[in-house]
């Protein structure tokens, strides 16, 4: 490889990984944030039409992808049904959906997710954030946020 390649490489692998340390994760604001929205801070709270349960509102189909997450990433922690019933636990689960989906988004677009992003990503799934549907749900988390 031509030196001056090699040193382009480089700078380039140097400018992602400070570009991921400096990415934006999901945070406490944040979660309270969601966890008003969807249930009011409930851990309790039960959508039968959407099957959705607990604090975050998880529906089965999310937990299905959060435990293939955690596989993919060595964890030997598996979520159940009534997991999404914990606050911590449920947490966890939203953490690892928000960190996963949170990459493809900054691998897809070169930018780093953003509060919108996640917010849009958890109520719309892995592709949320393009979808017109998630835009009044984030105008409800920001509200909420601004609160806090």
């Amino acid at each position: 490889m031509h030196r001056t390649a090699a040193v382009t490489l480089a700078a380039l692998a140097a400018a992602l990984l400070a570009a991921r340390a400096a990415q934006a994760t999901p945070n406490q604001h944040l979660w309270q944030a969601i966890c008003h929205v969807e249930s009011r801070g409930n851990p309790t709270a039960y959508n039968r039409k959407e099957r959705a349960a607990g604090i975050a509102q998880i529906r089965p189909v999310c937990l299905k992808d959060v435990n293939r997450i955690a596989r993919l990433r060595g964890l030997k922690e598996r979520f159940s049904s009534a997991d999404r019933n914990d606050p911590d636990t449920a947490r966890r689960m939203w953490n690892l959906y928000l960190d996963h989906y949170g990459d493809a988004y900054a691998r897809r677009t070169g930018r780093a997710p953003t509060a919108e992003v996640y917010a849009r990503i958890w109520n719309g799934g892995p592709q949320g954030w393009r979808k017109g549907s998630t835009r009044g749900y984030w105008q409800r988390v920001r509200t909420a946020l601004q609160k806090r």
